[in-house]
């Protein structure tokens, strides 16, 4: 540092120059009153003169910082010592000052103790220079319509996808799921604290926009906002289903899992050692390992034997998924081999009779002249096994509309293994609930099957014009595409170490591609003002996160920040001084010439 290195230059000045004077002390003798007067005056010259460069801070005076930000256009009562602010987004009342930023109002009143920040929030440009102080929020009311939402922008091919989200205050009557041919997929009414749940079924893979619109009580259409959404095929699962007997479950599995593109190998015994279906295979390790996940019932369980057992249980060290369905009776040696497994299975005296949650609401409106005219109007009852399943053994896989647990999973090694006691949810299809069966088997498959995805770089969850945004999870390779083609190369920050994090500021609206060699993920960007109850939202968000992570200083505990002094006093005192010394260092008191002239007079 700079002032670190004029202390040094002026202490060697300072040893230098006493040498010089013990040495004329030496030939030319003196008093030693003069020496030691002559020594010290030459550090005290030098303190002075590294004062005037350098002053020392003062304390600060008591006192703090109002920040105004969106949404506040009036002049704020004040305390004793408290400063007003405004930041470029803020309407400007009179006689308030502008800054650039907060960053720059620190710098202008380092004599600031604490921030209190009034109206929307502060911005992303100002965290940094808000992160650690002591700062309170009085959040602006937050406008009127969508404040909160919740919306995937990637979604597997044919899986049923969730919309939730709150609205603010308004006129709201319905909040309506429509897809890009202005066709509603669902509507919700807002609850009395304006939170809503929409959901509808993703189409064939591309990129497609979803709406979504808020109505008054008039049904007139009051706000819209944009639902980017990317489909892609599902890496297809490859799936052994063994069964002691054919069974129409078994029938409406089958036939679910072939249409959904997954390749099936499937082994069913009809008694008398004769199967049916595919070629026989061994249950071994190495066959095993051309699977992904494995259904089988408790009869062919039963009849895989021990080793079979084992040769399956060791799969899922290597992570092989298996579903292992309960639809008969269990015997005290099946509840021991259960046991082993890690599932402590009881009879139980229970209803056998089950309604799943989800499964109200037919797939297509009754007398529309499809193929879903004989829906059920009610949810259709469906059957399970009068076991009861412990929660201390996995995590529920399947509970239905009491709550009572249908299926548990639990970790084996890098796979998983769970226990199913639901014995006909083909009925679904039966009851005109197609949709319903499909979401149900494919969270099932997704949640214990093989996991096949390498790792995804982390995304930007509601990237905006203009404003930063942050992509984690990247490599060398990897640049970023804009809509209109420009390729950007993305530069990662050594301070995130292993996160290997880059930020970028968007420039325009639209799907912006994150390639890395042949790998390719998508993106949406919206435009700056789009959806304006979101952005004060996520301001309001951010900024009282910010406040809850302040420190909890009190006023008078929070030392205060000083500036420095002021240059001109010491200046005045080493030229003063200076003028002493030279005037003392060619004077005769003290010296021998004068003690010489007082002999002789």
């Amino acid at each position: 540092m700079p002032s670190t290195l004029i202390a040094l230059v002026l202490g060697l000045t300072v040893l230098v120059a006493c040498a010089r004077l013990l040495h004329r002390a030496r030939r030319k003798p003196q008093r030693a009153w003069r020496t030691t007067a002559l020594l010290l005056a030459q550090g005290i010259g030098a303190v002075l003169l590294y004062f005037t460069l350098w002053p020392p801070p003062v304390p600060g005076q008591a006192g703090g910082l109002v920040v105004l930000t969106a949404g506040i256009d009036a002049l704020p009562a004040t305390a004793t010592g408290e400063r007003v602010v405004a930041l470029p987004e803020a309407p400007v009342p009179s006689g308030v000052e502008r800054v650039p930023d907060l960053g720059t109002a620190l710098r202008r009143y380092p004599d600031a103790r604490a921030l209190r920040v009034l109206g929307a929030g502060l911005g992303a440009r100002d965290h940094d220079a808000a992160r650690g102080l002591d700062l309170q929020f009085e959040p602006a009311p937050l406008p009127p319509g969508l404040v909160q939402l919740d919306a995937p922008t990637l979604v597997t091919r044919g899986r049923r996808f969730v919309i939730s989200g709150v609205v603010n205050g308004g006129a709201t009557a319905t909040v309506d799921l429509v897809d890009p041919a202005d066709q509603r997929l669902d509507r919700a009414l807002p609850g009395q604290d304006g939170a809503f749940t929409l959901s509808g079924r993703s189409g064939p893979a591309g990129r497609i926009s979803y709406q979504l619109q808020r109505r008054d009580t008039g049904n007139q259409i009051v706000e819209q906002v944009a639902l980017p959404l990317q489909v892609q095929d599902g890496a297809p699962l490859r799936v052994l289903a063994l069964a002691g007997g054919a069974s129409p479950e078994l029938k409406y599995l089958r036939r679910w899992v072939l249409d959904a593109g997954m390749p099936l190998h499937t082994r069913i015994s009809v008694g008398g050692g004769v199967d049916v279906g595919d070629a026989p295979i061994a249950i071994t390790a190495a066959t095993l390992r051309e699977f992904d996940l494995v259904v089988l019932d408790e009869r062919a369980w039963r009849g895989l034997g021990d080793g079979g057992r084992a040769a399956l249980l060791d799969a899922t060290q290597a992570g092989l998924g298996v579903l292992l369905r309960i639809t008969g009776e269990l015997v005290d040696r099946d509840l021991a081999a259960l046991q082993a497994w890690g599932f402590t299975v009881a009879a139980a005296d229970i209803a056998r009779s089950t309604r799943l949650p989800g499964t109200e609401s037919p797939d297509s409106p009754q007398g529309d002249g499809s193929d879903e005219t004989r829906a059920t109007d009610t949810a259709p009852l469906l059957s399970r096994r009068p076991l009861r399943l412990s929660a201390a053994d996995g995590a529920p896989l399947l509970r239905d509309t009491a709550g009572a647990t249908l299926a548990l999973w639990r970790p084996q090694g890098r796979g998983r293994i769970a226990l199913w006691t639901l014995s006909d949810s083909f009925r679904l299809v039966l009851a005109g609930r197609a949709s319903a069966y499909g979401s149900l088997w494919a969270g099932t498959f997704e949640t214990l099957a093989r996991a096949q995805a390498a790792a995804a770089p982390q995304l930007p969850p509601a990237a905006r014009v203009s404003e930063r945004a942050v992509l984690c999870g990247l490599t060398e390779a990897a640049r970023l595409h804009s809509p209109d083609g420009q390729v950007m190369a993305l530069a990662v920050d050594p301070a995130t170490g292993g996160r290997a994090c880059a930020a970028f500021w968007p420039t325009q609206a639209g799907w912006h591609e994150l390639r890395a060699g042949e790998r390719t993920w998508a993106f949406p960007v919206r435009d700056r003002g789009e959806a304006p109850g979101l952005v004060a939202a996520g301001l309001r968000e951010s900024t009282l996160a910010l406040a809850n992570a302040a420190p909890a200083l009190a006023a008078e505990a929070a030392p205060a920040r000083g500036g420095p002094g002021e240059r001109w006093p010491w200046a005045l005192a080493w030229m003063l001084f200076s003028t002493a010394l030279w005037w003392l260092e060619r004077s005769r008191p003290g010296t021998a010439m004068a003690g010489a002239n007082a002999r002789h007079g």
